[in-house]
């Protein structure tokens, strides 16, 4: 069975800015193995509990990073205490995405720390069901 293309309800419409460099991220990840990839990397921590993943704007945005040294600099860049690198599975953060994080509205894929200011206004990333989409379409 073939799949839909998202780009088909994008055919005539210019591209803000956050959209080329998606498209861009794409094609990067799915020259490199994209999202079937076995390993992604969340900030996280376990305090006697659940696991805690970080997010940024109040728990609307979720860092994800494809290298573990991506998420160790941002992390160390942001001066986060109390914080670590997790590796995660596509499934693990599908199970992320569906239920603790549930309320994320947009996955930043690889974040730079020096752009997550307190004056950021804008998070190049996809919204939460588009990269939901994007994991389970490439798991399959």
């Amino acid at each position: 069975m073939p799949r839909a293309s998202r780009s088909g309800l994008l055919t005539g419409r210019a591209m803000s800015s956050s959209e080329k460099w998606v498209t861009e991220q794409r094609k990067t990840y799915r020259w490199s193995g994209g999202l079937s990839r076995s390993s992604w990397w969340l900030v996280a921590r376990n305090d006697e509990g659940p696991l805690e993943v970080f997010t940024l704007n109040g728990g609307d945005k979720l860092p994800v990073f494809s290298g573990e040294g991506e998420a160790e600099l941002f992390l160390c860049l942001r001066e986060e205490h109390g914080w670590e690198v997790h590796q995660s599975s596509a499934e693990e953060l599908v199970f992320v995405l569906s239920g603790p994080c549930s309320r994320v509205g947009l996955v930043v894929l690889d974040p730079s720390a020096e752009i997550f200011d307190a004056q950021a206004a804008e998070f190049p990333g996809l919204d939460r069901e588009g990269f939901l989409e994007w994991v389970v379409s490439r798991s399959l």
